[in-house]
């Protein structure tokens, strides 16, 4: 198997040595609103997300009329204009813009915004013609796997690399609204880079910030959870996200893990160094031991000294025969010079 690499999304890089990438889902928590949803987009900013995911469709073509789902996002539709408006202003704010794109004509608008990525929606996991025309752009696919199982996701990844994709992000997700924290299922981050050679991520329905912290332990090169001005509103995602303040409370845990877990190699820090000094065994005198003797193992002992050093533990065994050139005292570290 290939070493696991890092992709590229918008002007940063995803994946093994670089950043956690904050994804601030707004989705159409700003219900068609152009002002709050520059007002989601800002308070993201401040709340330290480094991208803004939208969520943009034409409900007549995504949805039966006179369904709930066609309903919902008939009164939360932003136009394009507003939509491209809203690109804009994620860019100048710092972060990367994207969306969950529904039906072939949103698509070829979206893609005329240059778009960080392509999002695979849950709901989507399916629709292979949908996911050929995202993996055509030759831009990064996030894909979200909840409601699926692992041959929906094989199918998928498959159908994506097929098609031309070659910088895919498999986010786990469980498409509970909210999702319990118990059923989040993290240790799938993993099965997926090594099945698909490509970075994991958390799409959180969860409450709280608890699943977002854990899931960068498990190995999140992403996460992306839903952001609003106000949880207690009724209907769309309002209830299952985090309001600005609880976002960057999130993003600060997430950094504090991401701190915690390091860089996967195992370096000694130069104060654990100072500590390894004084806390290491080495090969002591066991009583005051004259020049020309051979040493025993019963002349030795293995001890701390307190930070005189002198030869190592690990030594033991090779020391045991050699002669002293000069005389070593009761409970001094032997040392390489004190050997002929």
């Amino acid at each position: 198997m290939s070493q696991l690499q890092n992709i590229a999304f918008g002007s940063r890089r995803l994946g093994p040595g670089h950043p956690v990438v904050v994804i601030a889902e707004i989705g159409v928590n700003h219900e068609g609103d152009i002002k709050s949803c520059a007002k989601l987009i800002r308070a993201a900013k401040n709340a330290g997300a480094d991208a803004v995911k939208l969520q943009s469709a034409d409900p007549d073509e995504h949805y039966v009329p006179g369904t709930e789902s066609h309903r919902i996002f008939s009164s939360a539709r932003l136009s394009f204009d507003d939509t491209a408006k809203m690109f804009d202003l994620i860019r100048q704010s710092g972060m990367e813009p994207f969306t969950t794109c529904g039906d072939m004509p949103t698509l070829a608008f979206i893609e005329s915004l240059v778009p960080a990525a392509h999002k695979v929606s849950s709901g989507m996991m399916r629709h292979h013609r949908m996911i050929r025309q995202f993996a055509r752009t030759g831009r990064p696919l996030v894909l979200s796997t909840g409601m699926a199982d692992l041959e929906d996701v094989d199918a998928a990844v498959s159908v994506a690399r097929e098609a031309g994709a070659v910088d895919l992000v498999v986010l786990q997700c469980t498409s509970l609204y909210p999702a319990p924290l118990e059923m989040q299922n993290l240790r799938v981050l993993r099965l997926y880079e090594e099945r698909y050679e490509a970075p994991s991520g958390l799409s959180d329905h969860s409450l709280g910030v608890e699943a977002a912290r854990l899931a960068v332990c498990a190995g999140a090169a992403c996460i992306e959870k839903h952001i609003t001005l106000d949880p207690s509103r009724p209907g769309f995602d309002h209830h299952m996200s985090l309001d600005p303040d609880e976002f960057g409370v999130m993003v600060m845990e997430i950094r504090r893990a991401e701190n915690a877990m390091g860089a996967g190699a195992k370096i000694m820090s130069p104060e654990e160094r100072i500590n390894a000094d004084r806390f290491r065994r080495y090969v002591v005198a066991r009583d005051n031991l004259a020049a020309g003797l051979a040493l025993a193992e019963a002349d030795m002992v293995i001890m701390r000294t307190g930070g005189e050093e002198g030869l190592p533990a690990e030594r033991f065994d090779a020391v045991v025969g050699r002669v002293l050139a000069r005389g070593v005292e009761r409970f001094k570290p032997i040392k390489q010079s004190d050997l002929k």
